[in-house]
């Protein structure tokens, strides 16, 4: 397996678990951004399970999968990401 995917696989499943042990969840107060704030949670989720399931799949690869749907799907997960953090930020801020 090449040197670098095994340092990137590395990466993402350090930040993984760091991401699981010291996520906290955004609270909110009124509706709107009570529901920004549940879209964040769970885009945030969407994350950290797509990061997981790339980093099983590369920790088992073997040479046999490049993994490149996974990763897609992490891809896809923090574009979501990032427009829930700025919708985040236009209503609750």
């Amino acid at each position: 397996m090449n040197a670098s995917i095994v340092r990137l696989a590395a990466a993402i499943l350090i930040a993984g678990i760091t991401a699981s042990t010291s996520f906290t969840t955004v609270r909110a107060d009124d509706d709107e951004c009570r529901a920004a704030v549940n879209r964040y949670n769970s885009a945030a989720d969407d994350v950290f399970y797509a990061l997981k399931r790339y980093s099983n799949c590369v920790a088992g690869s073997q040479g046999h999968d490049d993994c490149s749907g996974e990763f897609r799907r992490v891809r896809s997960a923090q574009d979501d990401f990032e427009s829930v953090v700025s919708e985040y930020g236009r209503v609750c801020d």
